[in-house]
């Protein structure tokens, strides 16, 4: 988010930072297991994760953009990025992670890039699919 995650981070008790990580959707639930490890391999970070739905998502971000209160790390849906850069709530991806863009497919690296400047850092990619009713369509020809 704005900043970085990493110039975002609160430093807490003497030696440790906490990570606000905001997670959506299934992740939501499942990303908190992978941070013993996380945080074992990064001694003195912790993670807290707070999942939220997506319903929810697009308003509480830009309610805590508002609030100046939002996540050192959060999961977003890419049709946000160009929305959520125009009002200044993301800034590029630091030179410091830019290994994390190298080995992605350039298509969902475009989808994250405003003005030629990666925006956010690709997490995963997801399929959407179309379905029709072959009824309808031959009925209206």
């Amino acid at each position: 988010m704005a900043g970085g995650a990493a110039a975002a981070c609160t430093p807490r008790r003497s030696g440790e930072t906490v990570l606000r990580f905001w997670a959506m959707g299934n992740e939501g639930g499942t990303v908190g297991q992978l941070m013993p490890e996380f945080e074992r391999r990064n001694p003195g970070v912790r993670v807290s994760v707070q999942p939220l739905p997506w319903t929810a998502a697009h308003e509480k971000l830009l309610t805590a953009y508002a609030g100046a209160s939002l996540p050192d790390v959060s999961q977003i849906g890419n049709t946000w990025v160009a929305e959520l850069t125009a009002i200044g709530a993301l800034s590029p991806t630091p030179s410091e992670a830019a290994n994390l863009l190298t080995d992605q497919f350039a298509a969902v690296l475009e989808t994250n890039q405003i003005a030629g400047r990666a925006m956010t850092t690709p997490w995963y990619v997801d399929t959407r699919l179309l379905f029709y009713r072959k009824d309808l369509l031959a009925r209206a020809g």
